[in-house]
């Protein structure tokens, strides 16, 4: 199931809607990016990927190098991403972790950091 939401994490991400990638997230999700403070809650969240996209930011495309689940509601996926921004690609590693809800499974925690640009 997560390799699914993932799949429909990129999607949506693709399509430019920060309002519906905070739904990804639980209510007190938390996304940390690098050199910034931690954005918690479906607001910040959004706000977030909403300054990304408009600063360019978008063709994501995303590899999982693996997932471990820590127990029967929990798992860490990690993996590798490239993201265009105008005429330059970033090259980034991120940390998910997820938690089954209700709705199923959302990203509690999401961290990531840029490797390089090409």
């Amino acid at each position: 199931p997560i390799l699914a939401a993932m799949a429909r994490f990129a999607e949506t991400y693709n399509a430019g809607d920060a309002a519906a990638l905070a739904g990804f997230y639980t209510p007190d999700g938390a996304l940390l990016p690098p050199g910034a403070p931690a954005r918690v809650g479906p607001e910040a969240i959004a706000a977030h990927y909403a300054a990304a996209f408009a600063a360019g930011v978008g063709d994501l495309r995303y590899e999982v190098v693996e997932i471990r689940q820590h127990a029967p509601g929990a798992a860490v996926e990690i993996g590798e991403t490239l993201v265009s921004q105008q005429d330059r690609t970033i090259h980034g590693r991120y940390l998910h972790v997820w938690v089954r809800t209700e709705d199923g499974w959302r990203i509690s925690r999401d961290i990531y950091h840029v490797l390089g640009t090409r």
